[in-house]
Order: structure tokens, then sequence, then C-alpha cells
């Protein structure tokens, strides 16, 4: 056998393992951005939560605010934001100070994962004080 011969029974014999290569590659690239796609919008859920915990305490921190105002407040934000589902916001004003716990759920691209995130904001509560008591 002269060597042109047998280097074509090798090229001849490796026909299509790229193909096979790139079946067997590609679920995983595929599965691998959206796994990247999925932590952008768990970060992005994340971002509203902390927002709409900052605004639940900056409006019932105030000397008139209270606990639906916070509540509301955190919703209204929500709403303009979007991007979380199943959201409770929790609202805990005492005389010294209002902490606010926002949980909810982010988008779900990857099925069997739970993609919960949970925000959590705290500050002591305005009030006046004479200054003579200062």
């Amino acid at each position: 056998m002269t060597v042109p011969a047998r280097a074509a029974r090798r090229a001849r014999g490796d026909q299509g393992v790229t193909t096979v290569q790139v079946a067997v590659l590609f679920p995983a690239v595929l599965f691998l951005l959206v796994l990247i796609v999925q932590f952008g919008l768990w970060w992005h859920a994340k971002q509203v939560a902390n927002g709409a915990a900052a605004e639940a305490v900056a409006a019932a921190r105030t000397p008139a605010g209270n606990e639906a105002a916070g509540e509301q407040a955190a919703f209204d934000y929500l709403s303009e934001a979007g991007n979380l589902t199943r959201v409770t916001v929790v609202v805990d004003r005492d005389i010294e100070a209002v902490t606010v716990t926002v949980t909810g759920n982010a988008p779900r691209l990857v099925p069997g994962f739970a993609w919960g995130v949970t925000a959590v904001s705290q500050a002591a509560v305005e009030r006046f004080i004479p200054a003579d008591q200062r």
C-alpha cells in the first residue's frame, strides 16, 4: 500500500467527528449561556428588592410614617420596577427603629432551581427632640 492510499483511508475514517463533537458540546455551552442570563435576572431581582426595602424604610421612618405607609411605598416601587414574583413585604416599626424585609422570586429560566431573593433594610425612626433635651 502506498502512503497516499493510507492517508486517504485514515481521513475517510475521521469523517463526521466534528459533527459529533458539536452535537455533544453544544448543549453544554448553551446551558452555560442560560446560566449566565439566569444569574443576571437574579442579580436584577436582588437590586429591585433592595430598592423596595429602602423605599419602605424611608416612608415608615418619618414621624408621621407607619407600617402601612412603608408597605405601600415598597409595593409602589415594585410595581414600577417589576422582575419579582410572590413578593412579601414585612415592615416592623417600633419606637426606635424600622426594619423592612422584602422577599420574592426572580424569574426562572433554568427549571428545578429556586431563585429567591431577600433584602433587609433598617433605620432609626426620625423624631423631634427639643433643643433643651439635645
